[in-house]
């Protein structure tokens, strides 16, 4: 029994997220006139931030809605932050929010 634990617990090991926070950005939140300076101060992308800084060799997850619009939502986000400093390579899309209107913000290994 303990090797099967083990062996689920190393299977899932590289999709560990950090902390126990995630943070959300709200189709309505986005929908504002959007420019550098509202995503800087935007709450759920400051701490997601502050934490991928905090761990050099994590990535920023962005969870997106199914569909061509959660799709072009994300990769809209993601254009932003690389036009704001972030590596494009410590980014990472990934479809299956929890919720048709949010895009999820995780910091994982």
């Amino acid at each position: 029994m303990r090797a099967i634990s083990l062996f689920l617990l190393l299977q899932f090991a590289p999709f560990y997220v950090y902390g126990e926070e995630s943070w959300e950005i709200t189709a309505q939140e986005w929908a504002r006139p959007r420019h550098g300076e509202w995503l800087i101060h935007q709450p759920a992308l400051r701490r997601a931030i502050s934490q991928l800084q905090q761990l050099p060799q994590s990535r920023l997850q962005l969870r997106y809605p199914g569909g061509d619009e959660g799709v072009l939502w994300a990769e809209e986000l993601q254009s932003w932050l690389v036009a704001l400093g972030l590596a494009s390579v410590r980014i990472e899309l990934v479809p299956g929010s929890s919720r048709a209107d949010l895009i999820q913000l995780d910091v994982v290994q």
